[in-house]
C-alpha cells in the first residue's frame, strides 16, 4: 500500500506542475483577451461619439467627422474580428486549464483516501 500512495503522490505532484503551467499560460491569454476587449469596448465608444455630434457642421468638418467615422468604423471591424478569431483558441486554453487542475485535484484526494485506507488496515 506505500507504494501506491508514493505513486500517487508522485503523480499528483506531477499534475501539480502541469497544472501550473496551464494557469499560467491561460492566464496569459486571458490577459490578451481582456485587452482585446477592452480595445473593442473602446473603438465602440469611439464610433458613437463620431455620429453623436449636435452641433451643425460645415462642410470641412462633416468631411473630416466622416473620415474619422470611417476610420473608427474599420478599427472596429477589425478588432472585433480579432477577438473572435481568438474566442475558440481561448476556450480551449481555458478548458485544458481546467482539465489539468481537476487532474490534480483527482490526484491528491485519491492520495488522500489512499494513506487514510493504509492508516485503517494498520490499525
Amino acid at each position: 500500500m506505500v507504494d501506491q500512495v508514493d505513486q500517487l503522490r508522485q503523480l499528483e505532484r506531477i499534475a501539480r506542475l502541469r497544472a501550473e503551467r496551464e494557469l499560467k499560460s491561460f492566464a496569459a491569454f486571458n490577459a490578451h483577451m481582456i485587452r482585446a476587449r477592452l480595445q473593442v469596448d473602446g473603438l465602440r465608444v469611439a464610433l458613437a461619439q463620431s455620429y453623436d455630434s449636435s452641433a451643425p457642421l460645415t462642410l470641412p468638418e462633416a468631411r473630416l467627422a466622416n473620415a474619422q467615422a470611417g476610420r473608427a468604423a474599420r478599427e472596429l471591424r477589425h478588432a472585433d474580428q480579432e477577438l473572435q478569431r481568438l474566442t475558440p483558441k481561448f476556450e480551449i486554453a481555458r478548458q485544458q486549464a481546467a482539465r489539468e487542475f481537476g487532474r490534480a485535484e483527482v490526484l491528491a484526494r485519491l492520495q488522500q483516501d489512499a494513506a487514510l485506507r493504509r492508516r485503517r488496515d494498520l490499525e
